[in-house]
């Protein structure tokens, strides 16, 4: 563990607590246990809190104390248990106790200070890190946390005596040189910072401070300098990530992309880099869709590096499936996530993952199945829920579909939206069902609670229209969903079908030639509708090509029939 933590990551100074928690410890057993069998129940609890079962060594250490009182280390041990577990008045009063019968035990007095630190009471902890300083100079990892309090405080004078301190006693090295630059960064001395860097650099260079001075002259957008520092860094440690990265985004700007991605080839295949932050770089660079298509071979085998590189780890998982669905792999993409199901089961995320993709590649079957396997796991999820609903729906289980639906409406009623979906579907899957009633009584009950939730709108005003009833109400509620989405096709198609039935064709022909701007005209039964409109305005000529159209798209519905009969009658 580095002496120094960046000042940058103050506010993260509780990451530090538990370091040297369960850090070996010399037994200390009181002259009493020692000529008793306490001795034995001590060592049994010693082994139960080295095994992490921390219930059964408190147990253990809570019955000692009440036999003795005297046996510091049943308190330090019951003390860093509550610390564990988040109890840090307990475990502050505990280790005061172990402290105050052995005062010159350094790892009783660091252990307070690092409870009382993550208690916020930093004056406290302030106080015993600074005993420690005085009494162990050379112990730097017991008060190493002072650094941070001081400039928390803003008292940087005393975090740089501290530094100055270690520098006289072990010497200058690239942690205290870092720990100067950034106290420095954080006094918002910029400037005077840099220069102390590259004074620092020339004489204690080291990988990482060659790359800061290159990143900052990225920054500035002085590309010679900035590869001349990577390329010190990189001579020093050729696999040095953070120089490769920056080296790398340098030459991807420049659009020298060759060197690029020997560069970024190189970093996805170190194992040492945070594979999330290479997922969030994946995810930004994927985003590019001309880039991907350009280099979609060199991107397939950066992709496959960081795979590779991290493959049990899903933040490396998701995105490498996504992209190969992107290019057209879905059963690759299918086989990635459910490798990584494989490996977490437990995993919420993975269960959505791999059910997204099933859901995206119309798998209801699978997607029924799997995710009934995701509810064993969370049976109140509504997602989980909502995705077994629609797989039973698509499969045809229309009643079990309706069944999933209404316990998702128990469920989901603090949260509106998937609470109003799920009325909404339950309205469809009835009317799929022939349950006209139930099904108009479920729209009903979806708009008390959401007035303008289109779906339900227009599928409810569209049913009336199949059912010749109710034009007007019909015509009122689709009028909403085309103001609120005018470039919906769905919806036009709707509201210009109602106008029809209503003879208001020529407004009818209005919206269905806008319905067929914004994507209509793939649709069959939109330009059989587009058909019958203009049949209906004596357009005959018009009505038979847009009729012959809706034939070749969807033959099933046996339209070129109906169109004949319709062409053959109409003068009479």
């Amino acid at each position: 563990m580095h002496i120094f933590k960046s000042i940058s990551g103050i506010t993260s100074i509780v990451s530090l607590l538990f370091a040297i928690l369960f850090a070996s410890f010399p037994t200390y057993i009181s002259a009493r246990a020692q000529e008793s069998d306490e001795v034995h129940s001590f060592l049994r609890g010693l082994a139960e809190y080295n095994a992490g079962n921390y219930d059964n060594a408190q147990k253990i250490f809570s019955q000692l104390i009440k036999v003795d009182t005297t046996n510091d280390a049943l308190f330090y041990y019951s003390a860093n248990i509550h610390f564990f577990r988040g109890e840090l008045t307990d475990a502050a009063t505990l280790m005061e106790r172990a402290l105050i019968l052995d005062t010159l035990n350094h790892w009783y007095r660091n252990q307070l200070a690092r409870i009382y630190l993550a208690s916020g009471e930093k004056d406290k902890a302030i106080s015993h890190f600074e005993i420690l300083r005085q009494r162990y100079p050379k112990k730097v990892e017991l008060y190493e946390p002072l650094i941070e309090l001081y400039a928390q405080k803003n008292e940087t004078a005393k975090a740089r005596e501290i530094v100055d301190d270690i520098e006289t006693n072990l010497g200058k090295s690239e942690a205290s040189g870092l720990t100067r630059y950034n106290l420095m960064i954080f006094e918002k001395r910029q400037q005077e910072a840099f220069e102390f860097l590259k004074e620092f650099d020339r004489e204690y260079g080291t990988p990482r401070t060659s790359t800061l001075l290159g990143d900052y002259y990225s920054s500035a957008q002085n590309d010679t300098m900035a590869l001349a520092y990577y390329g010190k860094a990189l001579s020093a440690d050729p696999t040095f990530a953070p120089a490769l990265f920056g080296q790398a985004e340098i030459y991807r700007i420049k659009g020298d992309f060759d060197p690029y991605f020997e560069n970024i080839y190189l970093f996805m295949a170190d194992k040492t880099v945070n594979p999330s932050m290479k997922s969030g770089y994946i995810k930004q660079l994927l985003s590019g869709q001309r880039f991907v298509q350009t280099f979609l071979p060199q991107i397939d085998t950066m992709m496959n590096i960081a795979y590779q590189t991290h493959r049990p780890d899903s933040s490396i998982a998701y995105p490498y499936a996504m992209f190969s669905v992107q290019k057209g792999e879905m059963d690759k993409g299918l086989m990635v996530l459910k490798e990584n199901l494989d490996i977490y089961p437990d995993s919420e995320d993975a269960h959505k993952e791999y059910l997204s993709l099933l859901y995206y590649m119309n798998m209801w079957d699978s997607l029924a199945v799997s995710a009934d396997r995701a509810l064993t796991l969370s049976p109140d999820n509504p997602g989980f829920m909502e995705l077994r609903g629609i797989a039973l729906a698509q499969s045809g289980n229309l009643k079990d579909a309706i069944a999933v639906f209404k316990k998702l409406i128990v469920v989901a009623k603090v949260d509106s939206s998937t609470f109003v979906r799920a009325l909404s579907l339950i309205g469809d899957l009835n009317y799929q069902d022939d349950n006209i009633r139930e099904a108009f009584r479920y729209y009903k009950k979806t708009l008390r609670f959401e007035p303008e939730h289109l779906p339900t709108l227009n599928n409810y005003a569209y049913f009336l229209s199949e059912r010749g009833k109710d034009l007007k109400k019909a015509l009122e509620m689709s009028k909403i969903t085309v103001d609120k989405e005018p470039e919906n096709f769905t919806y036009l198609d709707t509201y210009a079908w109602i106008l029809h039935l209503l003879g208001r064709d020529t407004e009818a022909k209005a919206a269905l030639k806008k319905c067929m701007i914004y994507g209509g005209s793939e649709n069959a039964t939109i330009l059989d509708h587009y058909a019958e409109v203009l049949y209906a305005l004596k357009e005959y000529d018009l009505a038979s090509i847009y009729w012959s159209q809706a034939d070749k798209l969807d033959p099933s519905q046996n339209i070129a029939a109906k169109a004949e009969q319709k062409l053959k009658n109409r003068n009479r």
